[in-house]
């Protein structure tokens, strides 16, 4: 009898361990923070893998901190995010400053801006072709989101190449995110704006209380945009060296995120991500923008998109010389063509 107690208590005690390791939680996802605009489209793969657990699905658990302007590039390079997803503009400024950070992951492959005008702004020159139509901005108020942004800067340098100084012939106003500028645009508080979407879907096709000037998501404006590694996420030497796999998890969630926005078949999926990170936008603007510019997002940044970030700042004085491709880019990270695996 003792012998066949002894046998059950063994044999309850393996089925109690083989329970324990059945049901063992799974291992903790590593945690990270990621810097990033608000309601802002040029993020949109970031909300879609965020919204859709794709980030939790390869490997990663992401935390959202929120900025506008420059702020995301800002809260990454001072370490209170592991990783940004910010203006490509800013990760060459800050690169040739000489810091250490890898554009690991593109996000929008075209700008996401338009140079638009108010209705009530006369515009006799509208007719020629780009940059002398941007004459009639002269003596115009015209908004961007903040000082240092990317419509700061390429407001900038479409100005000089119209023969136009930014900072005598123009009045060039921060007036903050899409929200904010779409109100100053109905208001009349600016003429004019270098829009960020969804503004200039909403302003000239919605409200038709505006009209475009340069359609640069659209292929128009100057050719240095034409590729243009706009947006992607960032990360230091040291996190693709000690989280190499997080990194990679990052890479293949952005990958997914840009396949689903790119699949006509996806909308549903896409307008309820519109919904919970786009407050405020009325869904037939987002359905109206997903639908005809969805083929700007992709996750490779090209030798060409980077060096004409490059050029485009170097030529607006931002930067004095051009940052290498191989300094900036995360080379053995970046997906060597759109929807490639990286592991």
């Amino acid at each position: 009898m003792r012998g066949l107690t002894r046998r059950a208590l063994s044999f309850a005690a393996a089925c109690a361990m083989t329970t324990a390791l059945f049901s063992a939680p799974a291992m903790a996802l590593e945690q990270i923070k990621m810097s990033i605009f608000q309601s802002n489209f040029c993020c949109f793969p970031v909300y879609v893998a965020e919204h859709l657990k794709l980030f939790e699905k390869h490997g990663v658990d992401v935390e959202l901190v929120y900025g506008t302007g420059i702020q995301p590039a800002n809260i990454f390079v001072s370490g209170s995010a592991e990783s940004g997803a910010f203006a490509v503009e800013h990760g060459v400024t800050v690169s040739s400053k000489g810091q250490d950070l890898k554009l690991l992951v593109l996000e929008q492959q075209l700008p996401p801006l338009s140079l638009i005008v108010h209705n009530d702004v006369p515009t006799p020159n509208a007719d020629k072709p780009y940059p002398q139509n941007l004459i009639d901005l002269k003596g115009l108020k015209i908004g961007i989101s903040g000082r240092g942004a990317s419509t700061d800067t390429a407001t900038r340098f479409m100005l000089r190449e119209a023969g136009l100084d930014p900072d005598k012939d123009v009045t060039i106003m921060p007036v903050g995110d899409p929200g904010t500028m779409l109100a100053s645009l109905k208001n009349k508080v600016i003429d004019a704006a270098m829009a960020v979407e969804p503004t200039q879907t909403a302003v000239v096709l919605a409200l038709k209380i505006a009209k475009t000037m340069a359609d640069i998501e659209g292929g128009g404006g100057p050719s240095v945009f034409h590729p243009y590694a706009y947006n992607g996420v960032f990360v230091h030497s040291a996190f693709l060296k000690d989280h190499p796999d997080t990194a990679r998890a990052i890479v293949d969630a952005i990958i997914e995120a840009c396949a689903v926005i790119n699949d006509p078949s996806r909308m549903n999926d896409l307008m309820d991500v519109a919904a919970n990170y786009m407050k405020g936008s009325d869904p037939d603007v987002v359905k109206a923008y997903l639908t005809k510019y969805r083929s700007n997002y992709g996750p490779v940044a090209t030798r060409k998109g980077v060096d004409n970030v490059s050029a485009m700042l170097v030529a607006a004085k931002t930067i004095e010389k051009a940052v290498p491709y191989e300094q900036l880019v995360a080379t053995d990270f970046m997906p060597p063509e759109a929807g490639a695996p990286t592991r």
